[in-house]
């Protein structure tokens, strides 16, 4: 099992003349209704004599968003080959299709053996002061890392490694005029942690399930608390008696493997007072089988991946210590493993939370509720002003947007203003479902005060409305994030490889960092 992302990508800055960069590719990008492609673009050409110009025209290269034209430059340039990528329409241009670029980049670096490589920034129009300059930036060097991410742990035969070392992020002069060196670097050293945290992430959920345990899980987040400077502790199955975590200890009384419940914190530096308190709840079932409630065996075969809102909730704990917020965050997850041994919790029996509600559990496969409602409880002893849970609890919430959309559920318009802006921060892509009073008549008990499961109509909204029964009266601002479709990706595109994607670790980032500069 590898044990964290390491960085293996130089970046720097380089201002200089781009037809004079000494690198192996130089990517460019080029709008779709600019007839000149660009400043930047037309700089390069010349250089070639405009033979790059001729290559697009064979191509049919027009800029569209996402195509890509690689041209070997025989000599013209000092960089050995050019990457032209298409942005798209300059009005929709923003930090996530920087990204994508810089991911591209990465990619074809690695399947043309590149070492070294140059990313040419488009600035927008008129960058509203120092800022649309840095956000662009920070996105590159995010997608440089993001996009050379690789799970080779396991292969053993012929793969073809990424050689990438350095990349340099290139831009002309006047488009940094009046920005500080050390504002461009810390713009590069942000994007470069967030991303670094999500290809960690991404290692934990592409991790098979007979090496990445509950007990592993654990200790992953150790070394993550250790390296990041974060407090760290971990409940066992007695601590979780004493607790009262009946649900959590019921979801796992199948497996042979432990289950743990893991507390990061991160203090920042200085005064706290009328800042936030932030807890970030992920769900770490390390497999799924459904339990008794058994899966089949088409619907068995990625429920490793239903750890991923542990994940990501780890993933932000990493970046959040590397990028400083100015409030108190908590991270805990709850690890577990679902299964059908002689032990397994029943359909029809009854649990007792932590909360102290009581809950009659009629399907075993709906069992990251039932971790995350214990989960939401020991949160709440920690006097947060805010929950955001983390999760893959539903396959119905892809029926209607999709494998690359999330749903989000929250109450609170304060609350939903700031998302609605880490959303535009992040790029990643949410859609907000309604948490439907109505609804929650599904979710009554004849024996119990609430069962676990309604009917297969609205299964995503009886989800949510489940936990906030345990978040009632306790917290204003809660939201809860079901990314089932989002955790992984089929196929490489942009930034976003084939496998676990990392998704909602930036969201959480974000959301974090606009928190940060408010009050309480």
């Amino acid at each position: 099992m590898r044990r964290w992302y390491r960085r293996i990508v130089k970046l720097s800055l380089y201002t200089d003349d781009l037809r004079e960069a000494p690198v192996d590719l130089l990517a460019v990008g080029v709008f779709s209704d600019e007839p000149d492609r660009g400043l930047a673009f037309s700089h390069v050409n010349g250089g070639t004599e405009g033979a790059l110009e001729q290559a697009c025209r064979d191509e049919d290269f027009r800029g569209r968003p996402g195509q890509t034209l690689v041209f070997n430059t025989h000599g013209g340039l000092r960089a050995r080959r050019v990457l032209v990528y298409g942005l798209g329409d300059r009005e929709r241009y923003d930090a996530d299709v920087a990204r994508r670029l810089a991911g591209t980049t990465a990619r074809v670096a690695r399947h043309c053996s590149a070492a070294t490589a140059a990313v040419v920034l488009a600035v927008r129009d008129a960058p509203t002061g120092d800022g649309g300059v840095l956000e662009l930036v920070e996105a590159l060097a995010e997608g440089i890392v993001l996009g050379g991410y690789q799970f080779s742990s396991y292969l053993t035969r012929e793969s073809r490694p990424s050689r990438l070392s350095e990349v340099r992020i290139a831009f002309a002069a006047d488009d940094v005029q009046g920005i500080k060196g050390a504002a461009l670097r810390a713009a590069v050293a942000r994007g470069e942690a967030i991303a670094a945290a999500i290809n960690m992430a991404r290692d934990l959920v592409n991790e098979p399930a007979n090496t990445l345990t509950p007990i592993a899980l654990a200790d992953a987040a150790k070394r993550v608390a250790k390296s990041a400077g974060l407090d760290y502790r971990v409940l066992g199955p007695k601590d979780m008696e004493r607790q009262g975590m009946g649900l959590l200890l019921g979801v796992a009384k199948g497996s042979e493997e432990e289950p743990r419940l893991v507390h990061l914190t991160y203090t920042p530096d200085g005064k706290t007072k009328n800042a936030p308190v932030i807890a970030l709840v992920g769900k770490g079932l390390t497999f799924d089988s459904g339990g008794l409630s058994i899966k089949d065996s088409e619907g068995m075969m990625t429920m490793k991946v239903d750890m991923a809102g542990a994940a990501a909730v780890l993933g932000a704990m990493q970046a959040i210590a590397a990028t400083k917020p100015a409030c108190v965050v908590h991270g805990i997850i709850a690890a577990a493993e679902n299964m059908p041994d002689g032990r397994a919790i029943r359909p029809g029996d009854v649990l007792r939370s932590k909360k102290g509600l009581t809950v009659e559990v009629l399907n075993t496969d709906a069992e990251g509720r039932l971790a995350l409602a214990d989960a939401i409880a020991y949160a709440i002893d920690h006097t947060p002003t805010d929950i955001i849970d983390v999760a893959t609890p539903t396959g119905a919430c892809m029926v209607a947007p999709g494998k690359s959309t999330a749903g989000y559920f929250v109450g609170d318009d304060a609350m939903l203003k700031d998302l609605e802006k880490t959303f535009i921060r992040s790029g990643e892509k949410f859609w907000r479902l309604p948490l439907d009073p109505d609804l929650r008549e599904m979710l009554k008990s004849d024996i119990a005060d609430i069962k676990n499961i309604g009917e297969r109509w609205g299964g995503a909204i009886t989800g949510a409305l489940f936990l906030k029964d345990f978040v009632d009266g306790s917290v204003a601002r809660w939201a809860h994030f079901d990314i089932a479709g989002p955790v992984t990706s089929p196929k490489d595109t942009g930034y976003t490889p084939k496998g676990a994607t990392g998704f909602a670790v930036k969201s959480l980032v974000e959301y974090v960092s606009i928190r940060a500069t408010q009050t309480v």
